[in-house]
């Protein structure tokens, strides 16, 4: 396997998760549910495991969550552009339901970031004035996704020949890749 490039991948999804200057802090999530339509939004990496697990938050009413219950496979996609790098993962989601968990990460959200998870409507309703939202004072709507990672696709843009790799998880819990055609 080639490791040098899955490994470059990794160390930037890791910087993604911890600097919210990194390029890869906002990535895209593809979800698609009963109706088969692609459904795109833009997302905060907020955790990335070595074992290929990557974390979000979300309000617990969103579609994306919806989505997930309907059809849990996604897709993720992260640019670099100084680096001209491109990751781009399938995975598995789920919700976190451990309340204790929770409830810590929960505590460690900044007071104004948590707004974002406590609107009194749910996310995608229609509003008049975007100064008519209403708050609520709890974290009941609050949830994290984690997504495990069981294809990873890995693209350097340069010259005089791009890379590109494909890595896929085995049953047996390793990593293998294929060189692909950019």
């Amino acid at each position: 396997m080639d490791k040098e490039h899955f490994e470059i991948a990794k160390k930037e999804l890791k910087e993604g998760a911890k600097n919210a200057d990194h390029p890869f802090h906002y990535f895209t999530l593809a979800t698609t549910g009963i109706n088969k339509v692609a459904r795109l939004r833009t997302v905060v990496l907020r955790d990335f495991s070595k074992d290929m697990t990557l974390t979000l938050y979300t309000d617990k009413r969103s579609r994306k969550v919806t989505h997930i219950k309907e059809n849990n496979r996604v897709c993720l996609l992260f640019y670099h552009p100084e680096k001209l790098i491109q990751v781009k993962i399938d995975g598995v989601a789920y919700m976190e339901t451990d309340k204790k968990k929770l409830e810590k990460i929960w505590n460690s959200i900044d007071e104004k970031a948590r707004q974002d998870y406590i609107t009194v409507k749910d996310p995608g309703e229609r509003i008049d004035n975007p100064d008519q939202i209403e708050y609520l004072d709890t974290s009941k709507n609050f949830a994290v996704m984690h997504i495990e990672a069981y294809k990873l696709e890995y693209l350097k843009l340069k010259r005089p020949k791009h890379i590109r790799l494909q890595y896929h998880l085995t049953e047996s819990g390793n990593w293998n890749s294929t060189f692909l055609i950019p």
